[in-house]
């Protein structure tokens, strides 16, 4: 991952570069309508919810798009799919109906659904490299599995959910209507887990979001 980002910082580094020389130093760009991204998403479980999956899992991706409404001030929406898994091994599950104890390698996993409304505020919006700083507000579905041999134990679920994130729109040129997306959140969630022995609570997690955008003039 350190590799990944190293490479990525370079070339946008080198992008900017190029575009300097191109372009009078006074050109500032122009200031986007709107954006659109693409965004593979990496989640790292917290709290509860990393008691029944821990580790990192880059099973994700996040759409979303943005309006500019005043100066840097934008509003939107984001829609995800996450999937966070892992597998345990030589645990012992009861199942009183059948009067059975099992000693069996267990597999966990959570897929969530995330839909937010989202409003932004974007320092530089007009400049080549424009972080931000916004808040998600919305809710997840949610699906918890237990995986025992030939059981499935599950629960399916809705939330409430919130989610302050910082990031950065990097313009791939001056003049550019594409560039890249760097964004870090933190999300809390009212989402649970109640299988078997386990039970959890506001769910918690990190995410990091590298992606591309389509900028609207």
């Amino acid at each position: 991952m350190k590799k990944i980002l190293l490479v990525f910082a370079v070339f946008v580094l080198m992008t900017g570069l190029a575009q300097s020389q191109d372009k009078p130093a006074s050109t500032l760009g122009f200031t986007p309508s709107s954006y659109y991204t693409f965004a593979w998403n990496t989640t790292f479980t917290m709290g509860d919810f990393n008691k029944w999956v821990s580790g990192t899992s880059p099973a994700g991706f996040d759409f979303g798009g943005r309006y500019f409404i005043n100066n840097g001030l934008a509003v939107g929406f984001n829609l995800s799919w996450q999937r966070v898994s892992q597998i345990y091994t030589d645990e012992t599950f009861t199942i009183p109906d059948k009067g059975i104890a099992i000693n069996a390698e267990n597999y966990r996993f959570t897929w969530m659904v995330p839909f937010q409304a989202v409003v932004d505020y974007h320092f530089m919006s007009d400049k080549m490299i424009s972080p931000y700083i916004g808040l998600g507000i919305g809710g997840d579905y949610m699906e918890h599995h237990l995986l025992i041999q030939e059981y499935d134990i599950y629960k399916t679920r809705w939330d409430f959910s919130l989610t302050p994130e910082v990031g950065a729109l990097v313009k791939f040129g001056n003049y550019s209507q594409w560039g890249a997306l760097v964004a870090f959140n933190y999300k809390w969630t009212t989402n649970k887990i109640e299988l078997y022995e386990t039970a959890s609570k506001d769910l918690q997690m990190l995410n990091l979001k590298i992606g591309l955008a389509m900028i609207i003039r």
